[in-house]
């Protein structure tokens, strides 16, 4: 009797911003498409035991606790915590590295390796060198969520084409109306930033950009995000604040109601100077909100066309780009439309469809 196939997913970051999303939206569409007899899923259970696919006959949930990026999950590997598995899924470059069956890796950027800066300490940014280096070495194959990560994996990784596939992720923008009036947005209107407190966001620009317009528009600048809990936050942001509140910090909302800010914003301004992908773009886009953005990185790509540009590293082309999408009407429809039809091509499940491809593959 042929032995049953198993797949190993790693789901710890199933609750974190970023690859937590991508997780959140392959993940339904992606289960029933896998054939493999048995899918074991790594994570925190109380982070997923209320999910609908988990309920999937195949699946058997086991605790790992381990944080990420930390010895634990190498000792995992070390003690074979992935022994039973045919494949296994790791959606970061955090790879067991004592790992040695098939692997499947998914990279969504290269940043800490293109701005290693943006680490705190050298070692943080050798372990980092280290693990991309392991998956260069040790992945069978590499899942990019975008043509730039991929074309940025083969310069710093040598990884061969034949390697990789790129699967653009499925962004989820179906959360209700939201909330008619977002806490933290005021009775002004706003411009809205999406993004954590990482350096590579570029915050700082931002917001030394509108300051230098701030007395041409009435509008207020609101940030949603996590503020905290980062190896690699800007400590610095605070001291750009002005003292009349017109900046303001949401924290962490619920989908629903980042859903009322980008329906109630005046425009989403993403001035990121490295994004693999960009989930706030198509989020935007796909709830009638005009967008600029850095024109670096994976973001014209994944605008194509419906999104202002400007360059991130110049405060003043920020500020202008800022005051033009705040003041022209006719400007913020033209996006507004371009967008809506930019964003339907990720609502499509076709980033589960490209992956379970591969895992298939991997295990026939």
């Amino acid at each position: 009797m042929p032995k049953e196939s198993c797949l190993s997913i790693d789901l710890r970051m199933y609750r974190m911003s970023g690859i937590g999303r991508y997780l959140q939206t392959i993940m339904p569409h992606l289960v029933p498409l896998v054939r493999a007899q048995k899918i074991q899923i790594l994570g925190t259970p109380e982070d997923l035991a209320c999910e609908s696919w988990i309920t999937d006959l195949r699946i058997e949930l086991r605790a790992f606790r381990s944080g990420i990026f930390g010895i634990g999950e190498q000792i995992a590997g070390a003690l074979g915590r992935y022994g039973e598995a045919d494949l296994l899924w790791v959606p970061q470059y955090n790879i067991p590295v004592l790992y040695g069956g098939k692997l499947l890796v998914s990279i969504h950027d290269v940043c800490h390796l293109a701005h290693p800066e943006t680490l705190r300490n050298d070692i943080q940014r050798r372990y980092s060198r280290f693990l991309f280096s392991a998956v260069a070495r040790k992945a069978t194959r590499v899942l990019c969520v975008s043509n730039f990560t991929a074309s940025e994996v083969q310069k710093y990784l040598e990884v061969d084409p034949s390697r990789l596939a790129v699967t653009y992720p499925d962004v989820v923008t179906d959360w209700g109306r939201g909330v008619l009036s977002p806490s933290g947005s005021g009775k002004a209107p706003y411009l809205l930033a999406v993004g954590n407190v990482k350096k590579h966001k570029n915050l700082q620009s931002l917001i030394r950009a509108f300051n230098i317009i701030r007395e041409r528009i009435p509008h207020n600048l609101v940030i949603v995000g996590k503020r905290g809990g980062f190896r690699n936050s800007d400590m610095d942001l605070s001291t750009t604040f002005p003292a009349d509140n017109r900046i303001r910090f949401t924290g962490e909302v619920s989908d629903h109601e980042l859903a009322g800010y980008y329906r109630e914003a005046v425009a989403l301004i993403f001035p990121s100077i490295y994004e693999g992908f960009g989930f706030p773009l198509v989020e935007a886009m796909a709830n009638g909100c005009p967008v600029a953005c850095s024109d670096i990185s994976s973001l014209p790509e994944v605008a194509a066309g419906s999104a202002m540009l400007f360059d991130p590293f110049d405060p003043q082309q920020i500020a202008e780009a800022i005051l033009r999408i705040a003041t022209d009407s006719e400007l913020r429809a033209e996006l507004i439309g371009r967008g809506l039809n930019r964003a339907r091509i990720f609502s499509t499940h076709a980033c589960a469809e490209k992956t379970a491809a591969v895992i298939n593959g991997l295990l026939d």
